[in-house]
């Protein structure tokens, strides 16, 4: 949940902030790539397509990463890794949001949305990696989806979870938004906090299991 309150807070900046692109939904910038019929078309097809190649290059970096049966059973030491690497391309790109204090230049606006969107593919390989009942932390249609194809057949626990998981992006969204519209420089703090608390919820569980993995091992190898 709190990953996808950072997702939806991304969106939301990127959406309104930097020129109608998103860093989080793939499927909306391929929409918004291929729309030529609107106004400065070659501008809005440049940073959907740079947001696209972005998001590219982070699950390029997260499904490449080492770690993958290391760590807790359900959060492997890469998802871990990945989310820190995350937390620092949002840390970055709350510093450069701050510096222009929400009124980018049109340079500017492409190196956020590259940052931006790199983070959230980084965020989106590791949501894979952890593999919770097929749900996201960037994109929520196949939760949605998932969502009331199972709620037929009544509201089991992975149904709760989904259903929280769309919350949490309208949430992420709108806080986002209102920071946006009443105070801009703060806006781009809501994602990196987030995902800062998620990788404080989740360290226990993996520092639990390197001490079990450290405590298996033998100090050194017998002697022949």
């Amino acid at each position: 949940m709190l990953l996808t309150l950072a997702a939806g807070a991304m969106d939301a900046i990127a959406f309104l902030g930097l020129g109608g692109v998103f860093t989080a939904n793939m499927t909306g910038n391929l929409i918004l790539f291929a729309l030529v019929g609107r106004e400065d078309w070659l501008l809005h097809a440049m940073r959907s397509g740079l947001a696209c190649a972005g998001f590219c290059a982070g699950l390029l970096i997260g499904f490449t990463m080492p770690g993958r049966r290391e760590g807790h059973a359900l959060w492997p030491l890469a998802a871990v890794r990945l989310l820190w690497a995350d937390l620092a391309l949002q840390i970055a790109f709350l510093a450069g949001w701050a510096l222009i204090a929400g009124a980018p230049s049109p340079v500017a606006i492409l190196a956020l949305i590259g940052t931006g969107s790199c983070a959230m593919g980084m965020q989106a390989a590791a949501a894979r990696r952890v593999n919770l009942a097929g749900i996201t932390a960037t994109f929520v249609t196949g939760t949605l989806t998932s969502l009331f194809e199972t709620s037929a057949s009544g509201w089991s626990t992975d149904n709760r979870r989904r259903a929280a998981i769309v919350v949490a992006l309208v949430l992420g969204a709108l806080c986002a938004s209102l920071l946006l519209r009443f105070a801009p420089p703060w806006a781009g703090v809501v994602a990196p906090a987030c995902t800062f608390l998620a990788l404080v919820v989740v360290h226990p569980y993996v520092r639990g299991a390197r001490f079990r993995g450290r405590r298996g091992r033998p100090d050194r190898e017998p002697q022949r």
